[in-house]
């Protein structure tokens, strides 16, 4: 039985990053090119959005301190 697939999309990154998404899940890593669709497992799609909203916490918080200063 094959596994249900989800599609996700990783934007490109700057010139200094690297062109493809690491993400390991279960002990499965999973390389992700960026600036194209890939079909993922729902547990790796999960986990890239987790990745995304820990990336957008931390830059809300940087921002917040830098206005405090």
């Amino acid at each position: 039985m094959k596994e249900k697939r989800v599609e996700v999309f990783i934007p490109r990154g700057g010139d200094r990053e690297d062109p493809n998404l690491f993400v390991g899940v279960n002990g499965v890593n999973y390389l992700l090119p960026r600036g194209k669709k890939s079909a993922v497992p729902p547990a790796v799609a999960a986990e890239i959005r987790r990745g995304e909203l820990a990336a957008d916490r931390f830059y809300e918080s940087v921002d917040g301190l830098k206005q405090s200063v």
